[in-house]
């Protein structure tokens, strides 16, 4: 009888830790989903028009740069490392864009931004463009950097998805408009592929860029590297599309922009490839 008791105690005992170890494994386990890491905040800073001398007798024609993908991409992952150009007058950017926005009439407008602009110095904006040519919908927000955003390289990126769109700076994140929180509904209104762009531009809106200094130019941005992810709508990931380190330029890629910009003529021939970069440049050309 001892050691029937004895085995009787050991089988109710097995028998409990298997019923634990059941319930352990049935029990549903939420994974813990860490917070994205933000961008640290500095005060923004808004540059001033400054008094410039020019000859009077010299006029100047400006040359800017576009440079653009065949491809056109419908959500997705777009990240470049690059040092930014700044001159009050000027538009640097990067940005996502449906190559049919400028139309107008019954054609949307959809476009992401990462502009530099001149009266910032120190920050660069984020936008969404919707609505149509006439009436456009935008969301400018201003984030601003520790130190002038032309003198350090920096890893700039936009998120688009169809939730969602992010941007980040050295993979922080620094503006993030969902459909839940977009209360102007500019995330569900992208329905449109686009392309990935840069350019570099002088505007004739003092308001918004300043006035434009000839004795700054010529100006330039330097990219060392783009990277381009699809987007999976079904399992919400990002898969690693192509990358160009720039060793040369590829033109079954890259497109190069010869049109007007407001204050400039964009040049393919201020689109070349240095030192494992391509570089964007504004040029001065004197009016002979």
């Amino acid at each position: 009888m001892k050691y029937l008791h004895y085995f009787l105690c050991i089988g109710l005992l097995a028998t409990a830790i298997s019923c634990s170890k059941e319930e352990e494994e049935d029990t549903p386990v939420t994974p813990t989903v860490e917070p994205e890491k933000e961008a640290p905040i500095y005060p923004l800073i808004e540059e001033k028009n400054e008094s410039f001398e020019v000859d009077p007798n010299v006029q100047y024609k400006y040359y800017g740069a576009e440079l653009y993908t065949r491809e056109s991409f419908m959500y997705g992952r777009f990240e470049a490392k690059m040092k930014m150009a700044y001159a009050p007058g000027c538009v640097n950017s990067m940005f996502l864009y449906y190559n049919d926005s400028y139309r107008g009439g019954d054609i949307v407008w959809n476009e992401i931004d990462i502009e530099v602009i001149g009266k910032y110095k120190s920050a660069f904006q984020s936008n969404i463009i919707t609505g149509k040519a006439e009436a456009k919908v935008t969301s400018e927000k201003m984030y601003a950097l520790a130190n002038p955003i032309d003198s350090e390289y920096h890893v700039y990126r936009i998120d688009w998805t169809p939730n969602y769109v992010a941007w980040y700076l050295d993979d922080l994140l620094v503006r993030k408009t969902q459909v839940t929180n977009d209360n102007k509904a500019q995330v569900s209104a992208l329905v449109k592929k686009q392309s990935l762009r840069f350019n570099l531009w002088a505007s004739n809106s003092q308001s918004w860029v300043l006035k434009l200094n000839p004795n700054k130019l010529p100006i330039e941005q330097r990219i060392d590297y783009v990277k381009v992810y699809d987007y999976d709508t079904e399992t919400n990931t990002f898969t690693e599309k192509w990358t160009d380190e720039f060793d040369s330029f590829n033109s079954s890629r890259w497109l190069k922009g010869n049109w007007g910009m407001e204050l400039v003529t964009e040049s393919p021939s201020n689109i070349v490839i240095e030192n494992g970069e391509i570089v964007l440049k504004l040029t001065k050309e004197e009016v002979k």
